[in-house]
């Protein structure tokens, strides 16, 4: 009598403590796939970053399909907000500071798509000097005018 007792309470104990035990693993699931989302997306922000910066071709579609390849959405957008000084005052402005920002929102459909998990939104902005010195670029105009004004001072003098 107490061994059929012992199987039921057996029984029990495994039912209570099953949905929790799914509950943990779901949460750690998500939670590393998180934190590999967001490694992502810093990634793709300072790739994004770089790529605006020397005015190189886009390659958004391609770092999004790098973060996310299946469902979910993922915005990258990269420009040259403003101009600064990066050399000693007699030289011109230059490009100056290159952002990027990355945004990746993700529902958990994989693992069923509980309502009890939110969807992750992960938004990585970076903002970096990168400078083109290219000769179609306008920060390498300008230091080309600049040292050839400082080569022809030097040569009169």
């Amino acid at each position: 009598m107490t061994n059929s007792r012992n199987r039921g309470q057996t029984i029990v104990e495994t039912a209570l403590a099953l949905p929790i035990l799914l509950i943990l693993i779901l949460g750690g699931y998500a939670s590393v796939r998180t934190a590999i989302l967001k490694s992502r997306s810093e990634s793709a922000a300072f790739v994004e970053t770089v790529r605006a910066g020397r005015n190189l071709p886009g390659i958004e579609r391609e770092l999004s399909q790098s973060i996310l390849a299946d469902d979910g959405t993922v915005d990258i957008r990269g420009g040259q907000p403003r101009k600064s000084r990066l050399l000693p005052a007699p030289s011109p402005l230059l490009a100056g500071k290159t952002g990027a920002t990355v945004k990746v929102g993700k529902q958990w459909k994989e693992i069923g798509g509980p309502r009890w998990l939110p969807a992750a939104n992960i938004h990585q902005e970076m903002e970096i000097h990168v400078d083109c010195w290219g000769k179609e670029a306008p920060s390498g105009k300008s230091i080309r005018q600049w040292v050839r004004g400082f080569v022809v001072l030097g040569a009169i003098r």
